[in-house]
């Protein structure tokens, strides 16, 4: 069985298979971008949680100094003296030599 078809069918069908080509693209499109967007309580809560974390490190941060100096307070005045001096040498411990002073002032 042959079918016919006249010619103004035949211009038809290619542009219909790129109409559904589009037509699927769009939708596509439309669904992924949908997904990709937030609602304001979900913006609300992540900003909520980014404050409570920075709040956390700062009062982790204040513990830790509170509890440096108390540590200090209760040692003998020998003992601080010598904790003193530790700190010194181990911050110069990293830093690199200083050059002849006579190189410095030439270079």
């Amino acid at each position: 069985m042959v079918k016919l078809v006249n010619s103004t069918q035949q211009k038809l069908i290619p542009n219909m298979n790129k109409l559904k080509y589009l037509f699927t693209i769009l939708t596509l499109c439309f669904c992924l971008a949908s997904f990709g967007q937030e609602t304001k309580a979900i913006k609300k809560q992540k900003k909520m949680l980014e404050k409570q974390e920075i709040e956390k490190k700062k009062s982790e941060e204040k513990s830790m100094k509170l509890g440096k100096k108390r540590h200090e307070k209760i040692q003998t005045k020998a003992v601080r003296k010598r904790m003193k001096q530790s700190a010194k040498k181990s911050k110069n411990v990293g830093k690199p030599k200083k050059k002849f002073f006579i190189l410095r002032w030439f270079s």
